[in-house]
């Protein structure tokens, strides 16, 4: 619904750019409204109103507007008042923020108030209008670093587990990407959930391990202030991958104390982590972290993982209404991983309905839950980010530019199939990766009213370039014994979209979108057959798409929202199967997509939300980098629904439930069964956090619950991938600027299978391979302490 905020007074005219940066201070602070937080109004990104990340963070305030600003969070509502020399300092902790562009004022102190600021006899009257972000659909969510603070926050994925039904799993040991679940896609490393780092793309095209790997450990949840969760092809700016949905991660440019705090844990786990944010005046502000992680893990083979993160940004104000920001991030980590286990060789587990033979049948011992096949698996990564970003805004328009640097460096050991392959040496496999990344990203937004009506258009285009020597080799105990590819890839895309808001009545808001989508790829196969034709692996091919996108949101009444969507989104496919001669994949897949759904507000602080969803992918051949080759897969149909609850009292309690039933199958029967195989079926999270201030005392406490249901592992359902139900928590105390905290991850110690896989493979003794479930096991109960000394 349109939300508005009036403040009528007497006193002098104020110039129209002061005006409208203030309406992009509101319109960037709005996702209080629809979630229950508010984040940092310098921090949220005008997307969020105008629907998709590009990592642009807005129009800037004043001088003192900006530091007011920056303290502002939580609440429900905004009041935005202009002043000349009033001191903003009295507003206090509270439900609202108030956020005072001043003249020769210090507006430092404001704090989240519980009525606002009051604006002193200078105020002039300001009408301002915007709509929330998250508000243009059920299923998005605005996720500020209130709620963040709330949860539980030990690796990355938990920050990305606050969008409901997206969940994140680890498998191959801590150095790889997560595994992510989201709407009926089992999306390996990324295929179909487009990730994004204040709006620079992290999904890694022709990866060596898999198409659209998203390695997030370069990310330190602590400076992570806020999110944006979308689901469908519904976003006009949101482009490759974006199918099941996007996550835009949104990190901080300044803090209000710095700390340094130290973490020691069961199976070895050590961390340190140093946050400092310097008061360098009012047109700087900078924040500059490092990390370092290291544990061994539950395994009987160490998982010897050791992480280090750098964090560095700079933002400074250029004017009143414009920013530039420099930031860069740096990552290294190498780590050994246990793989993915054979259950049918696990000490009292096996697989259902005895359908291959334990060890014994062979006169051999059965291996531990945490024991591993091959012990030398694992890896090595390294990246490196450099970004600048731009915005300014004047009269009722605004303009951001984003320009991006990326280098990357992955190997990867890993054997899937143990002996099947090479009963002697075994089939342990190298990936390798290295890559330059470069892109841009541009967008002017214009608002305007005709008859009544107000518009927002939104033009935008993004450039992305990659260049990639990626290779495939045979290894034993990470040795190399053969090469079997090694190639050169250069993938070029580029997207421009149009996007036009029209809130027709206050009761009627309709959304029209159109992204054009080019993408081009050049592929050199260094051990390409040039000797015979007919197989050919080398080549260039380019393909466009148009991908149009409608939202309608009727508001019949005060807190009730009734959306309606369709949308054409796609992902595309790696560039050596699209360029091969016999069998050759397409790069581009569409995906068509529909939704309904509600969000209803019945209290102060609850809101309640449903979502039913259809997507219908088109036929596509995927490559696979484990075998070097392209594999056929059909058109799948997609559909289920979401139902979510979020309540928030005060800035103190935060609780939420989500649940999502899905239905993934191919649409048309290849002979076997129509199942996708892995696609989840049933999820929920639910969770309550609290934080009260008490005196110089403030303790804190959370318990989060997340499960999976059992899904089918095989298109036949022959075979089926145990579901999992894992309750984490936290408790700790901060007493003035100490703090000690106890995170326990597997609370009640359950023994579960976080990743599963139905495939083939033959173990040293057996006689030929054999197809079974593999899975990597979760941890059990472990228990973390940690000591936070913070100051300003």
């Amino acid at each position: 619904m349109l939300r508005e905020s009036v403040t009528t007074s007497h006193g002098p005219r104020h110039p129209l750019h002061l005006l409208a940066a203030l309406s992009m201070v509101l319109a960037a602070a709005r996702p209080a409204r629809a979630e229950g937080d508010t984040p940092e109004a310098r921090v949220a990104p005008p997307e969020a109103a105008a629907a998709g990340p590009t990592g642009h963070q807005g129009a800037p305030l004043g001088d003192g507007a900006r530091r007011g600003a920056a303290a502002a969070t939580g609440g429900s509502t905004v009041a935005v008042a202009a002043t000349e020399g009033v001191d903003a300092a009295a507003a206090k902790e509270g439900s609202s923020v108030a956020v005072a562009a001043m003249e020769g004022a210090d507006a430092a102190a404001a704090k989240e108030g519980s009525a606002g600021a009051s604006a002193a006899d200078a105020a002039i009257e300001v009408t301002i209008q915007a709509e929330r972000p998250g508000s243009e659909a059920a299923s998005r969510v605005s996720v500020g670093h209130r709620e963040l603070e709330l949860r539980p926050r030990l690796r990355p994925g938990d920050i990305l587990e606050s969008v409901p039904g997206l969940f994140a799993v680890q498998h191959a040991g801590g150095g790889k990407a997560n595994q992510y679940f989201l709407r009926g896609f089992d999306a390996d490393h990324g295929t179909d959930v487009a990730f994004f780092v204040d709006g620079v793309p992290v999904n890694m095209v022709s990866h060596g391990h898999g198409h659209g790997f998203t390695d997030l450990y370069f990310m330190i949840p602590e400076l992570v202030t806020g999110l944006d969760g979308y689901k469908g092809p519904y976003y006009a700016s949101i482009g490759d991958f974006g199918t099941a949905g996007a996550v835009n991660l949104r990190f901080a440019e300044k803090l209000e104390e710095s700390y340094a705090q130290v973490s020691l844990g069961q199976y070895g786990i050590q961390r340190g982590l140093v946050i400092a944010s310097p008061d360098l005046g009012d047109t700087w502000r900078a924040v500059a972290a490092a990390e370092i992680y290291r544990n061994d893990g539950p395994f009987l083979s160490p998982e010897r993982l050791k992480r280090f993160n750098v964090y560095l940004r700079a933002t400074h104000d250029l004017g009143d209404t414009g920013k530039v920001q420099m930031t860069w991030m740096s990552y290294g980590s190498t780590w050994h991983g246990s793989g993915q286990i054979p259950a049918r060789a696990v000490c009292g587990e096996g697989e259902l309905g005895g359908l291959n033979p334990p060890p014994s049948a062979f006169g051999e011992p059965c291996m531990d839950h945490f024991g591993a096949v091959d012990p030398t698996e694992g890896g090595a990564t390294a990246r490196h980010m450099a970004s600048v970003s731009y915005s300014t805004a004047w009269r009722s328009a605004d303009l951001s530019a984003l320009a991006y640097l990326v280098r990357y460096r992955f190997t990867l050991y890993s054997n899937f199939t143990f002996f099947a392959e090479d009963p002697v040496h075994g089939d342990e496999i190298e990936q390798n990766d290295d890559r330059t990344v470069g892109g841009a990203d541009l967008r002017f937004r214009k608002q305007y009213e005709i008859g009544g009506a107000r518009f927002t258009t939104t033009l935008g285009a993004q450039m992305r370039s990659d260049g990639i020597d990626k290779s495939l080799h045979h290894d034993e105990a990470r040795e190399r014994l053969e090469e079997k590819t090694r190639a050169h890839v250069d993938e070029s895309q580029i997207g421009v979209y149009v996007e036009q808001d029209a809130r027709l009545r206050r009761w009627l808001r309709v959304v029209l979108g159109a992204r054009a989508q080019w993408i081009d790829v050049n592929v050199n196969d260094l051990g390409e057959d040039l000797g015979a034709t007919g197989n050919k692996s080398s080549g260039v091919r380019g393909q466009m798409q148009l991908l149009p996108k409608v939202t309608a949101i009727v508001s019949p009444v005060e807190g009730l929202d009734l959306f309606g969507h369709f949308g054409r989104g796609f992902h595309s496919n790696d560039a050596q199967g699209a360029v091969r001669g016999a069998g050759a994949a397409t790069l581009i897949t569409p995906a068509m997509g529909y939704e309904v759904g509600a969000r209803v507000a019945p209290l102060r602080g609850l809101s309640l939300s449903a979502a039913g969803f259809l997507l219908d992918l088109d036929s596509e051949l995927v490559w696979s980098g484990d075998a070097g080759a392209t594999e056929a897969s059909g058109q799948t149909r997609r559909y289920g629904i979401e139902i979510g609850g979020r309540y928030r009292l005060g800035s103190w309690l935060f609780a939420d439930v989500d649940a999502t039933f899905t239905r993934a199958r191919f649409r048309e029967n290849a002979g076997n069964a129509s199942a996708v195989a892995l696609a989840p079926t049933r999820t929920l999270t639910a969770g309550i956090g609290v934080r009260p201030t008490l005196g110089a005392f403030t303790p804190f406490a959370a318990l989060r619950v997340k499960a999976i249901g059992a899904r089918p592992a095989i298109e036949d359902e022959s075979l089926t991938a145990e579901g999992f139900t894992v309750v984490d928590a936290n408790a700790g105390l901060r007493w003035k600027n100490v703090e000690a905290a106890v995170d326990i991850q597997n609370l009640f110690d359950t023994t579960w299978r976080e990743v599963q896989f139905a495939s083939e493979s033959r173990l040293p003794y057996e006689p030929a391979a054999v197809t079974g479930i593999h899975y990597s096991p979760g941890w059990p109960f472990t228990a973390i302490g940690r000591a936070t000394l913070y100051w300003e």
